[in-house]
């Protein structure tokens, strides 16, 4: 009896035919399709397909008015909806639901007419919270629903019930990276439950920045997963300040208000303040900000409205008066990326105990978004993991993308979701 080789799984399957076809250098798609699939109709489009679906590369080059059909059914699912004779997936769905909680959830914290102020923007916080951790984790294909001991889903008068919030949030952002992150919700579960149906005005002041980090956590999270058209910025505007600006006594009249909270909330964020201690200069938990009236030099209109102070750009008695209302987040430089792929690779291997190789790590560069796809314009990286150097055509990646890869590949879950494959335990 002959030897039997082992099947390719998809992954390898897909390198290999990628690297044959070479952008038409090589085999044809159609030669492949034959010899791969026995399929000998499909001019091409199953390659793209399998190759897009399984390496998340794109093989075709798209004209300009697909490229505007692409865009305004971007635009439709952005808002919500789609085109005719099309269906919102479920994660699509939930991903809509989730910026909609968000923005009702800013809505009414900017309302100056508003008077339960805390008590909805928590409810609603949690809610888009509860929304985007099922959309990042249906669009993954990862575990989302609360299942029995035999592994079958429960269900609520014939739906599959979700998981908690907080277990939701705990699977579909793990790792160090996402610390404050969790904890920040967990404030907010807390005390959308503490206050619930409480008129507790007070409150507003005392948690303005877990609110500011809770709601910025929210857009880098959209943007991280699911990309720029779908954050929530260019539907925000700076609010207006009145409080603080004339009243020298505005400052002990807040004191005062905390004061009055019932005891059980003071409580609750006492104990939350003790637990987080650590998390204080985290601006994932809270970020605590100024606000410090300015006029333009020229006397016409400024470039922003609004900007962060870093340390060092203010002066001596501002820096001083400053540091009695507000924690103001040190920002270090990051290094110019200057390691090559095997170095990340061998270091990355060094600190996980699952195999990992440089087509694993290509994978990983383009789905957790370092660099763009084969054909797209190859300095386009975040600056933060990688930069793309013509002169030798050669991507370089930072330690902080070692670190991230880390944090990404310790898990199970973490490693199938950045690399599209189950980790395998190195011998």
């Amino acid at each position: 009896m002959e030897n039997e080789t082992e099947p390719e799984d998809d992954v390898d399957l897909a390198t290999r035919l990628l690297a044959e076809w070479d952008e038409g250098r090589g085999t044809s798609k159609s030669e492949m399709e034959r010899r791969e699939w026995d399929d000998g109709g499909a001019h091409g489009r199953r390659f793209d397909r399998f190759i897009r679906q399984t390496l998340g590369v794109a093989t075709t080059k798209r004209s300009r008015q697909t490229d505007r059909i692409v865009d305004l059914e971007g635009q439709l699912r952005r808002l919500g909806a789609t085109p005719d004779g099309q269906q919102l997936e479920e994660w699509e769905e939930q991903l809509d639901h989730a910026r909609q909680a968000a923005l009702g959830a800013v809505r009414v914290w900017n309302d100056p007419t508003a008077t339960f102020r805390t008590e909805t923007f928590a409810l609603l916080l949690v809610t888009a919270w509860n929304s985007l951790a099922l959309a990042v984790l249906q669009q993954a294909g990862d575990e989302w629903r609360d299942l029995n001991e035999d592994g079958s889903p429960r269900t609520v008068n014939g739906r599959e019930r979700a998981l908690e919030t907080s277990e939701l949030v705990d699977a579909a952002f793990s790792g160090d990276r996402f610390r404050g992150l969790r904890r920040n919700v967990e404030f907010w579960l807390g005390l959308r439950n503490q206050v619930a149906h409480r008129h507790l005005p007070a409150l507003d002041v005392a948690i303005v920045p877990q609110a500011q980090a809770g709601l910025l956590n929210l857009e880098g999270a959209l943007e991280e997963r699911f990309g720029s058209n779908f954050t929530l910025g260019s539907a925000l505007s700076v609010p207006l300040q009145l409080t603080g600006f004339r009243d020298p006594g505005v400052l002990s009249s807040v004191k005062r208000l905390q004061a009055s909270l019932p005891l059980d909330v003071q409580t609750y964020l006492e104990d939350q303040a003790s637990r987080n201690a650590a998390l204080v200069d985290d601006p994932a938990y809270m970020l605590r900000v100024t606000f410090v009236p300015t006029v333009p030099a020229s006397g016409r209109s400024p470039d922003a409205v609004a900007h962060f102070v870093k340390p060092g750009e203010v002066s001596e008695d501002l820096a001083q008066a400053l540091k009695e209302y507000t924690v103001v987040t040190k920002v270090v430089k990051a290094e110019r990326p200057n390691l090559i792929a095997t170095q990340v690779v061998d270091a990355v291997s060094d600190r996980i105990s699952y195999r990992f190789t440089m087509r694993m790590h290509t994978v990983a560069a383009r789905k957790l978004k370092a660099r763009p796809p084969a054909d797209g314009d190859q300095t386009a990286t975040d600056p933060r993991y990688c930069e793309y150097v013509t002169s030798v055509k050669r991507h370089l990646y930072s330690q902080a993308w070692v670190d991230r890869l880390v944090d990404e590949l310790s898990t199970e879950e973490g490693f199938r979701r950045a690399v599209g494959e189950c980790p395998v335990p190195r011998s």
